[in-house]
């Protein structure tokens, strides 16, 4: 009898086994079923334009099966792009309340939450979501930047000064650049106030985060020139030339007025004619070219402008050389009509956009630091071409 029961012992685990593993199979098969039935009810309500309750029916099927967690990321994205931001924030909103995803899966559906948060509107929550993230390898840069974003939406110049030190550790250029304007946003306040130290502190702390931030230099000769320091105001503006040559032609009459108050205008020639030499922009031309007139007369002057014509023509030159061909016209009908071609050209100019955004292309008439399409920190430059510098 216990002979029997040994042998009957295996015959009893391999069917334990057999039913357990055929037990376990039915289980698969239903809950995969179970899956396809909501997805393909998800499906048919989005086809019948039911958007609210695909999406229930598509939250429904997450809880069965983590893998479709992608394809509820694409679906918000998709919600996302088409301006749907409620539907967005439900699928991200479920994702991130969802207990079992893994931690790269968690911290990507805090991060689509923050923008979605963010293209609502709804600054504080967009904040506290991308906050979460400051420490995450994959996602702490790319937070970073949308603080900064939310801060220069609010102007709140404080609280992104405030990441300082990480931003520093992170070392990434933009960041860098655009503290650096907030910074500078700070010191334009201080600069109203007239507060002298404040504002200079300020901004040397803008130009040690980014050394090429020619707004920070260009807000140093303001102060600098309020309080009749022109030899320093003098030299910010030579490094301006030497960080943005595009910028450059905006403050080349400020910097001639202050080489005139120092009595070194000669100074001021020699350095625009460098200027000239290895830009050949307009602004430059036209400030040497009155040099050229009082040291070697009218007619050496005309020569330059033509032959400087020659190598770069451009409309803004063109109006400097009418004006000084009027200058000498002998008879009133010549004059008359330089007079009228200088006043057609002088309109064409006040119509025509002086500024161009370098990241985005918006054009404009004012120069801002903070691009208005884009906000990109000093982007703004002067048309370079037959119609600018």
């Amino acid at each position: 009898m216990i002979e029997l029961l040994f042998l009957l012992l295996p015959v009893a685990m391999a069917y334990g086994w057999f039913m357990g593993r055929n037990s376990i199979k039915q289980k698969d098969q239903s809950i995969k079923q179970d899956l396809s039935i909501k997805y393909s009810t998800g499906l048919n309500y989005l086809l019948s334009n039911q958007k609210d309750k695909a999406i229930d029916s598509l939250l429904e099927a997450l809880k069965v099966e983590d893998d479709s967690v992608e394809a509820h990321f694409a679906m918000a994205n998709l919600f996302r792009k088409r301006g749907e931001l409620d539907r967005a924030l439900k699928v991200h909103e479920h994702l991130v309340r969802h207990g079992n995803l893994p931690t790269k899966d968690k911290q990507q559906a805090v991060f689509e939450l923050g923008k979605d948060f963010l293209s609502a509107g709804l600054y504080d929550r967009a904040e506290k979501m991308f906050s979460k993230l400051l420490k995450s390898d994959d996602y702490s840069l790319k937070s970073f930047t949308y603080l900064l974003q939310i801060f220069q939406s609010t102007k709140d110049w404080q609280q992104g000064i405030n990441y300082r030190k990480s931003i520093i550790k992170l070392n990434d250029k933009r960041l860098l650049h655009t503290l650096a304007n907030f910074y500078c946003e700070q010191a334009t306040t201080a600069f109203e106030q007239d507060h002298f130290i404040e504002v200079i502190e300020l901004l040397e702390q803008a130009l040690k985060l980014d050394p090429n931030s020619c707004r920070a230099n260009w807000l140093m000769a303001k102060i600098y020139e309020n309080h009749k320091q022109c030899e320093l105001a003098c030299q910010c503006y030579q490094d301006i030339y030497q960080q943005d040559r595009e910028f450059f032609p905006d403050v080349i009459d400020k910097m001639q007025q202050c080489y005139l108050e120092l009595g070194a205008e000669d100074e001021f020639f020699k350095f625009i004619k460098k200027v000239y030499d290895e830009t050949a922009n307009s602004s430059a031309l036209i400030a040497y070219i009155s040099y050229v007139e009082k040291k070697h007369g009218n007619k050496k002057a005309k020569e330059f402008m033509l032959s400087a014509l020659k190598r770069r023509p451009t409309i803004m030159g063109f109006q400097h050389f009418v004006k000084m061909q009027m200058s000498n016209a002998d008879e009133l009908d010549n004059n008359t009509s330089l007079d009228l071609i200088k006043e057609l050209i002088s309109e064409y100019l006040k119509v025509k956009h002086r500024y161009s955004c370098r990241s985005c292309g918006f054009n404009s008439s004012t120069h801002y630091w903070s691009c208005p399409s884009c906000h990109e920190w000093e982007q703004l430059k002067p048309f370079i071409g037959l119609e600018g510098e």
